[in-house]
């Protein structure tokens, strides 16, 4: 339906182009001319409403008011017998007419047929404006072909045109004068209906106008439709009466332009009823911009129509008078000049024109051009003759005077443009760069998210603006309204799209990619719900930082233009130069302050390490623990023995780095501690430490652990392995072997029940076991080659006799390995020597 209204719309609209061409081309056409312009309001005789000066009818005599009986001694009694007849004859002949005067009398006169064309400069003014009125109309239709206002002012501007080009036209002989002159009236009966159905509806709907989707919106609507048929109808209803008067009283009509006083009048009526309605609704208006660009079209059509109208229905006879013409129907251009002027200055109808200032300082430099011209034109005239322009100095100082004059008055011609045209823009431009220079200065995260979403949807006049910062790895909204998605999925097809577009995109040009993205469609869907129009892409060369997200205007449907586009996008560079800053600050300060907490740590856990181990007499004891961060999973510690007099050393590697690891250490440390006092036999102490470590609910606070003390009498050694590699055994004699394994291993805290048992290892003066955590093993290289067992069981082959060398020696080969790479776990080395003879 909306399809087939818009295309009629354009179809009367092609109808009435092709009809004012054909009324001009009428006009403009060289035919045998006499110089009589007939009066057009008097239908059925040939009037005579002036006569050109210099023609055939002003030799002959004939004057204003006079009657055309006959033309070559033929009656006539319609124009287009008179043009037939003229036709006949060729230009320079001439003929006899007969000629009726004011009293009555009748003279024949010869006429002299002339070259002229008809129409002169009043009639091409009144062209002029009349196709201004058109081209105005046609583009606000073409701009908002569905707003119904956009729709009845083309119409209104369609009924301007024909009016103005076939009803003012002087009439003439012409075979087609009759029909022009026709649509023309056609034109002006609907020309007021029109004109306040506009204002009606313009630039807001006036209440009494129904809503789709009030109460009884059904009824209303048909009344609203009777109401305003009966609108359009009642000037032809007029008229009609008016004639049906007219000849039942057998009276004469009192015609202006071809229309009785009485439809005039109902034209007045009309239109200050309609101003009337645009000046109250014009102060109700809440948009500033918009209630400015009302008022300038209220301006416009006020004084634009008002001298035509008083003219038309106080002065009629002005109307037929060449002279005032022009001072009748010329102000009338302010109807569609002050309406572009609101178009392009203040976007009414939502209509948005972009102007490029290069385009209107050509246009400024022509018109100064012009107008020096014109001066210099009227000052040689006036100056013509005397002794001043005789002077040999004149032409000089008159060209510096010129020169000097002209570039001043050009600039001040731009700054009148710059600011009456460009004024909100150069606003717009000054409020971005200086939020951009904010945003620079700013290294605080808040206050540049506050910046940004706070401030710049109130310089652009949108709803809301919203913030999305990368974490883990997702979009995770930080500023912005709720009813936006908290977490949007970081897709990189999105940001490579928005990249393409120098990081800004309307959401609507994204919906083609939805078919090859299956998780773009939802993601469009929820934000366009959410009131979302454009989304802006913040990255900097270094990192993607996140996306920015805009509503609409508040005060139009239509999305930011090209020269906004193009601000935002210099202000959102600076704004991701600034929290990309900010956040790097903000994460640097999280890191030293992690840094010194850590550091804390670090000492915290260095204490609960004893400085030295005692294994009892006749035992050689070295350890060190290496963390890969600054705290780590690893430990050793020292317990009382399952017999008198005896110790146990004991060392773990907690499931996990850095401070989890740590704080499970800290824990594991301090429940064997706790549970060795009063439970001093390893397998009861391990179960009992294996089910409360179990009990702290988490199933990676596992601990693998290694249990050492000595066998009573000092001949061997009693273990338990509870995830730790098998420690290894150098005899006196060189030859190393690894400890057996117990039946159950199964790391502390990893299951409810872990049945641990001891095992014994018989040992001689000299030997020496080495117990040592899996991150000696899994040291890598900077090629990321692992240490591995071999090079551990050459390294205790070949290493130093006495524990604390063996530790040295390791810890040696390791440096050497990882050549200063980054640990990758950490190293637990504990090595125990026995120093006496063994009883069998």
């Amino acid at each position: 339906m909306e399809l087939k209204r818009r295309t009629l719309l354009r179809v009367v609209g092609l109808v009435a182009f092709l009809l004012a061409g054909l009324s001009i081309a009428d006009m403009f056409r060289s035919r045998p001319y006499d110089g009589v312009v007939l009066e057009a309001d008097a239908p059925g005789r040939l009037i005579v409403r002036s006569v050109v000066p210099g023609s055939g009818a002003a030799d002959a005599g004939i004057r204003d008011g006079e009657q055309i009986i006959g033309i070559d001694r033929n009656v006539i009694r319609t124009t287009g017998e008179a043009a037939g007849l003229l036709n006949r004859h060729a230009v320079g002949r001439t003929i006899p007419y007969l000629v009726r005067d004011a009293e009555g009398g009748l003279r024949e006169v010869p006429v002299r047929l002339g070259p002229r064309r008809i129409a002169g400069l009043n009639y091409l003014y009144a062209c002029l404006l009349g196709f201004a009125f058109f081209f105005v109309g046609l583009f606000v239709l073409e701009r908002q072909p569905r707003r119904r206002s956009a729709q009845v002012f083309f119409i209104l501007c369609t009924l301007f045109l024909i009016f103005l080009v076939c009803r003012l036209r002087p009439a003439s002989y012409s075979q087609v004068d009759t029909f022009v002159l026709m649509m023309g009236m056609v034109a002006f009966l609907f020309l007021p209906a029109s004109f306040l159905h506009f204002f009606l509806i313009f630039p807001r709907p006036v209440r009494i106008r129904p809503e789709a989707g009030e109460a009884g919106y059904p009824v209303k609507r048909t009344l609203w439709l009777a109401a305003l048929s009966a609108i359009y109808l009642l000037p032809p209803a007029v008229l009609l009466a008016t004639y049906s008067i007219a000849r039942r009283e057998g009276t004469a009509l009192d015609l202006i332009s071809g229309a009785p006083i009485q439809n005039w009048w109902l034209l007045a009526a009309y239109m200050a009823i309609a101003l009337g309605a645009l000046a109250y609704k014009a102060r109700r208006l809440s948009n500033p911009r918009e209630r400015r660009g009302a008022g300038i079209v209220l301006f416009g059509s006020l004084f634009g129509l008002v001298p035509f109208l008083v003219t038309a229905v106080a002065f009629p006879s002005y109307l037929h008078t060449e002279k005032m013409l022009p001072f009748v129907v010329g102000p009338l251009i302010l109807v569609p000049l002050t309406f572009a002027y609101a178009i392009v200055r203040f976007q009414l109808l939502e209509i948005r024109v972009i102007l490029r200032k290069s385009l209107l300082y050509t246009l400024t430099t022509i018109v100064v051009t012009a107008l020096y011209a014109v001066g210099i034109a009227l000052f040689n005239a006036a100056t013509r003759g005397t002794s001043l322009a005789a002077s040999p100095f004149f032409p000089i100082v008159f060209a510096l005077v010129i020169v000097l004059l002209f570039e001043p008055l050009r600039k001040g011609l731009q700054t009148v443009v710059n600011r009456r045209f460009f004024a909100e823009r150069q606003r717009l431009e000054k409020a971005l760069e200086e939020m951009g220079d904010a945003l620079t200065a700013q290294v605080d995260l808040q206050a540049v998210v506050h910046d940004l979403v706070g401030k710049l949807p109130q310089l652009l006049g949108m709803h809301f603006a919203a913030l999305y910062l990368v974490r883990n790895q997702q979009l995770e909204r930080v500023a912005g309204p709720e009813r936006l998605p908290e977490r949007l999925p970081l897709l990189t097809e999105l940001h490579d799209k928005m990249a393409g577009r120098r990081g800004l995109t309307v959401i609507e040009e994204l919906e083609p990619m939805a078919a090859d993205f299956p998780e773009l469609g939802p993601l469009i869907d929820r934000l366009t719900d959410a009131g979302a129009q454009v989304l802006g892409d913040l990255t900097t060369p270094r990192r993607r930082i996140g996306l920015v997200v805009l509503s609409g205007k508040i005060d139009q449907t239509m999305p930011l233009d090209p020269s906004e586009l193009s601000l935002l996008r210099r202000l959102l560079d600076q704004a991701a130069v600034a929290l990309e800053t900010s956040m790097l600050l903000e994460e640097r300060t999280q890191q030293a302050e992690l840094e010194r907490e850590l550091e804390i740590a670090a000492s915290v856990q260095a204490r609960l390490l004893p400085p030295r181990l005692d294994f009892g007499p006749g035992w050689n004891v070295a350890a060190v623990c290496r963390p890969a961060r600054h705290v780590g999973g690893d430990f050793f510690t020292e317990l009382p023995g399952p017999h008198d007099g005896s110790r146990a050393v004991v060392y773990g590697d907690v499931a996990g780095k850095s401070v989890s690891g740590a704080l499970v250490m800290m824990a594991a440390h301090e429940v064997l501690h706790s549970l060795a006092l009063t439970h001093r036999d390893p397998e009861h102490l391990l179960n009992l430490a294996n089910r409360r470590l179990y009990g702290l609910g988490s199933r990676k606070s596992f601990v693998a652990l290694a249990y050492l003390t000595s066998a009573p009498g000092g001949n061997g050694l009693l273990y338990s392995l509870a995830g730790q590699p098998q420690p290894l055994v150098r005899r006196c004699s060189g030859e190393v072997t690894e400890l057996d394994l117990p039946p159950n291993r199964i790391p502390l805290g990893a299951l409810d029940n872990g049945s641990y048992c001891l095992r014994f290892a018989p040992m001689a003066c000299g030997d020496l076991v080495l117990g040592y955590s899996d991150g000696v093993i899994d040291a890598r290289s900077p090629g990321g080659e692992s240490f591995g067992f071999d090079r551990l069981l050459r390294v205790v082959e070949d290493g130093g006799s006495s524990p604390p060398g063996m530790v040295a020696r390791i810890l040696e080969s390791l440096d050497e390995f990882t050549q200063g790479t980054e640990p990758y776990d950490d190293v637990t080395l504990v090595a125990i020597e026995c120093g006496r003879e063994t009883s069998p």
